[in-house]
C-alpha cells in the first residue's frame, strides 16, 4: 500500500514507486540535432540559452539568480511521467539544480518541479504557483559531472513521485494543478540532458528519438526522514 502525504505533512518518505497505466511515449535522443519540438520559456538571451552538441541537449543560465525551463508537448497533457538522464557540468556563483517540469502552463506560472540541489544535498518537489512555491524537501547527496537517471511523475490521486536513479522521493498533491507541457529545468549551472520519454494516457507515440534499452534496477529501499516546509525557493 502507498503511504500518503500531503504537502502539509511533517514526514517524508522514500518509497517503491508504482508504474502508471501508460498508452503512449514520445522520445527524443537528441541524436537529430533538431530542436524545433522544444521551446524556451520567456526567453532572455542574456541569461539563458538551450541548444544541441554531441547528441545531448545542453542548457546554461549565464548570470547568477535564474532559471531556464526548456518545455515540450500540449497543456491538455496530464498524468503523465518524464525520464531523462542529467548532469550537471558547470556550476555559477549561485546553489546549482537541474531538474525537470510536468504540467507547466507557461504563462499561467504554474507547473510541478522537481530539482537536484547540488551545495544543499537536497532534492525538492515544488508545487509552484503564481507568486508561490510550496517546496517538499528530501536529503540527496549529488555529484558534479555525474550522469543520474530522473524520472518524474503525477499521478491521477495527486501523487508526485521524484526518482534519482534507485531513490524515489514521493508526497501527495490534494488540490493537484492543470495538466500541461514537460520540460527540463537548469539553476545557476551548465547541464546536459539526454535519453527523453513522456509517456500518459494521453499522449502519443512519437517524437524524434529511438527507445534506449532498459537497465535493470535493484530493489528500491525505503527510508524515512524529516521534511521541510517552506514558502520560496
Amino acid at each position: 500500500m502507498k503511504n500518503l502525504l500531503t504537502f502539509g505533512s511533517i514526514i517524508a518518505i522514500l518509497l517503491v514507486s508504482n508504474p502508471l497505466g501508460l498508452a503512449g511515449t514520445w522520445r527524443d535522443d537528441f541524436e537529430d540535432n533538431d530542436s524545433r519540438e522544444w521551446k524556451i520559456f520567456n526567453l532572455d538571451r542574456q541569461v539563458e540559452k538551450w541548444w544541441i552538441n554531441d547528441g545531448e541537449a545542453v542548457g546554461e543560465i549565464f548570470l547568477p539568480g535564474f532559471m531556464s525551463l526548456w518545455t515540450t508537448g500540449e497543456l491538455s497533457w496530464r498524468y503523465y511521467s518524464l525520464s531523462c538522464r542529467a548532469k550537471l557540468v558547470d556550476e555559477k556563483d549561485e546553489p546549482p539544480s537541474i531538474g525537470l517540469t510536468l504540467h507547466d502552463r507557461g504563462e499561467e506560472d504554474t507547473r510541478y518541479l522537481f530539482f537536484i540541489d547540488y551545495v544543499f544535498g537536497t532534492a525538492r518537489i515544488i508545487k509552484a504557483q503564481p507568486n508561490d512555491w510550496f517546496p517538499v524537501i528530501f536529503p540527496f547527496a549529488a555529484e558534479i559531472d555525474t550522469w543520474y537517471e530522473l524520472t518524474a511523475t503525477v499521478y491521477e490521486d495527486g501523487t508526485l513521485e521524484f526518482q534519482v536513479d534507485e531513490e524515489v522521493f514521493s508526497v501527495i498533491d490534494e488540490e493537484p494543478l492543470k495538466g500541461g507541457q514537460a520540460g527540463l529545468v537548469v539553476s545557476d549551472a551548465q547541464a546536459r540532458f539526454d535519453d527523453v520519454e513522456i509517456t500518459g494516457a494521453n499522449i502519443r507515440n512519437g517524437g524524434p528519438g529511438k527507445p534506449r534499452p532498459v537497465a535493470p534496477r535493484g530493489k528500491l529501499a525505503t527510508t524515512w526522514g524529516k521534511l521541510k516546509w517552506q514558502n520560496g525557493q
